[in-house]
């Protein structure tokens, strides 16, 4: 392993601490179109284009390369790195390029059947052929096997019933439910692995092997929590990498990443650059910024599986009272959008545009008074309808000091309608664990480009929350048993319109930002990063020929 001892020793501190081509909207379709990168620095320089090795910092627990060892959004770009899609480059701009599939055809009138013809000549890193028992074993694999991030695709949105191999190259899919966004959605997010090296797994989550995949590196080498070792793929059917060995090292502190960066630890940080750092850093020699579409944000979640939040007139109450204009000024230095554009994302082509959550104190204290909450002691602070005293729990990440700041502002934005919030911080991984256990009122917490820039996801957040909610929202219910049965792109976008607007007035979370992620590097090791949406600069793309990018990266403009 190459990688320096310091490198390692801040690792270690910081544990411690056509058919498939783009294509355009149907009649009846809309989308929003996802902002180009912006260049940052004062000076574009003009750094190499290739590099023999590079050394990022991450800053996400580091293990296995695998689907059930990257478990979510925060990471996925290092599994790109090993493993190819059927249309890249993500499920979120309403559009994706041929990859492994060089077509995907919809062949029945409800969009329940489709047909995909793949590559020829892809190889997996063992060598082998890439063929169509793949890609049929990953979704029977993802269908009855333990879940991860992707199986709902073929498990659950949709549920495959079918998968059937018509020959080497082609297999045809069956869904229990009409799937008309199947090649911009699932095929564009799915990552496909070799049926040879997982037939015979069963315990997914304890497989140590190293992943074979058909991407543009090899893993190599790693150690749980501190580093990746890669390799570049030299016979990539889209053509060998221009960088030939990554080295990725875990430093989970924020400020030693950037420092790392900064002294020329690290050639990258794969981490948004602090809001402050950005302003500090514009006229830095060494260093160079891309603001880049990384599609995140910010939200308040609400546990809908406690009293009082039970109620959905008191939830909309929460949202009336909270105001995330001076939020994204006073904590993200205006680096961003308000989360006045509510949930899904304001960028994300399946979002309704004009879709917005109001910010309304009176009516909120309102709705309140109408409910029973009232202060009947005097002292300024509303208390439940049975008279006994009212405090709610707001819990937040202790390694989050802007999260600290937006929990501070939410706390006295309902202090102003009576509502009495107490400010709770926890560990990382403490927090965390609050998505399963539940043991919280209220949490901020950062959600990623496929919780709120993917419409499959609306529905599959929404039967995590039904599974919880005290009272079955029947509203809601319907709106999502038309949005299920809908056999046209434009049907289910306009009732995914219908689900976004029914959960701006009664949510279970409220968006307080999203931010415009800034990325910085060291432009005299490597010069040749472009963006993607959902992924900001650091993926796979960035390390491939410039001729391949067409597609899977966005412009960049130089503001």
């Amino acid at each position: 392993m190459r990688v320096s001892p310091l490198l390692i020793g801040l690792g270690c501190l910081a544990a411690a601490s056509t058919a498939v081509s783009a294509q355009s909207l149907a009649p009846g379709e809309s989308g929003n179109r996802v902002p180009p990168a912006r260049f940052v620095s004062a000076v574009d320089n003009q750094g190499p284009t290739e590099a023999d090795r590079l050394t990022l910092g991450m800053w996400v627990t580091a293990g296995n390369v695998t689907t059930y060892t990257i478990g979510n959004s925060w990471n996925d770009w290092v599994l790109w790195l090993v493993f190819d899609k059927l249309r890249e480059p993500s499920p979120y701009v309403g559009k994706a390029e041929p990859w492994l599939a060089t077509a995907i055809e919809q062949v029945s009138d409800d969009a329940r059947v489709w047909e995909i013809t793949l590559r020829d000549g892809v190889t997996w890193h063992d060598g082998t052929p890439f063929t169509a028992e793949d890609v049929a074993f990953t979704f029977e694999y993802y269908r009855e096997g333990p879940a991860n991030r992707w199986t709902h695709h073929a498990s659950s949105v949709p549920r495959m019933v079918g998968i059937e191999v018509l020959d080497r190259l082609k297999l045809r899919l069956t869904s229990e439910k009409p799937m008309p966004n199947f090649d911009r959605i699932t095929a564009a997010d799915l990552p496909i692995i070799q049926k040879a090296q997982w037939e015979g797994v069963t315990e997914p989550r304890s497989f140590t092997d190293l992943g074979i995949g058909t991407g543009p590196y090899r893993l190599v080498a790693y150690e749980a929590d501190r580093f990746y070792r890669f390799e570049a793929n030299e016979d990539y059917w889209r053509g060998a990498p221009v960088v030939k060995h990554l080295d990725l090292v875990m430093i989970k502190d924020p400020q030693t990443m950037f420092t790392a960066l900064k002294t020329g630890e690290i050639d990258g940080a794969a981490r948004p650059v602090p809001p402050e750092l950005v302003l500090q850093w514009q006229d830095d020699a060494d260093l160079e910024m891309i603001g880049a579409p990384t599609l995140w944000g910010a939200w308040l979640d609400i546990n809908v599986g406690r009293v009082p939040f039970d109620d959905r007139d008191v939830r909309r109450a929460v949202t009336l009272a909270v105001d995330p204009e001076p939020m994204l000024e006073r904590i993200m230095l205006g680096q961003g959008k308000p989360g006045t554009h509510a949930w899904p994302h304001v960028d994300s082509f399946w979002t309704k545009p004009d879709l917005g959550a109001p910010h309304d104190p009176d009516l909120a204290a309102a709705i309140l008074d109408d409910k029973g909450f009232v202060d009947t002691d005097g002292d300024g602070m509303r208390e439940l309808p049975d008279g006994s005293p009212l405090t709610w729990d707001l819990k937040i990440a202790s390694n989050q000091p802007l999260f600290l700041r937006a929990a501070e502002m939410v706390q006295a934005q309902l202090a102003e309608v009576g509502l009495r919030v107490v400010v709770e911080t926890l560990d990382p991984a403490s927090l965390s664990a609050l998505w399963r256990t539940r043991e919280f009122d209220l949490r901020i917490a950062d959600i990623t480009p496929h919780g709120i820039a993917d419409q499959d996801m609306l529905i599959i957040l929404y039967r995590g929350d039904a599974r919880r909610e005290l009272v079955e929202d029947t509203e809601k219910a319907e709106i999502v048993r038309r949005w299920l049965e809908a056999e046209t792109r434009a049907d289910r976008l306009a009732i995914s319109y219908e689900l976004q607007e029914y959960q701006t007035r009664y949510p279970n979370r409220v968006m307080l930002w999203y931010p415009e992620s800034t990325f910085a590097y060291r432009w005299q090791a490597y010069d040749n990063y472009r963006p993607s949406a959902g992924y900001g600069i650091f993926h796979k793309y960035s390390f491939l020929p410039d001729a391949v990018r067409t597609g899977v990266v966005d412009p960049l403009l130089d503001d």
